[in-house]
């Protein structure tokens, strides 16, 4: 890929990728292909600050868990989450974030 389009990728999608990956992402991006550059520049990405804000006030009713798309946990959470008396509902404060951009950097990747 032009490093022009490859660096205009990266920087719109590096906030919303784990931290640690980043190299790895702008390296992919490097050596992707020109074609895939409509498609990667419209893919489904969230923002991770919406995914906690969402965890801490709605986490009770798994929303941060649906919108990030982990639909079976989402629902189990629904339906046992009360059993742990809140604790499920608090990690799940610290690891929806980290969650988030993990899964940005595959929706992304699956373009390439």
């Amino acid at each position: 890929m032009e490093k022009q389009k490859a660096d205009a990728l990266y920087l719109q999608y590096k906030d919303r990728i784990p931290t640690d990956k980043q190299l790895y992402f702008k390296k992919k991006l490097e050596e992707a292909d020109d074609k895939v550059y409509d498609t990667l520049i419209t893919a489904k990405t969230h923002n991770p600050t919406v995914v906690l804000l969402c965890s801490l006030f709605l986490g009770s009713i798994s929303v941060d868990r649906f919108i990030i798309g982990d639909i079976g946990l989402g629902v189990a959470k629904l339906l046992f989450g009360w059993l742990t008396l809140g604790i499920w509902n608090l990690i799940d404060i610290f690891l929806c974030y980290k969650k988030a951009k993990e899964k940005n950097l595959t929706n992304i990747l699956i373009g390439l």
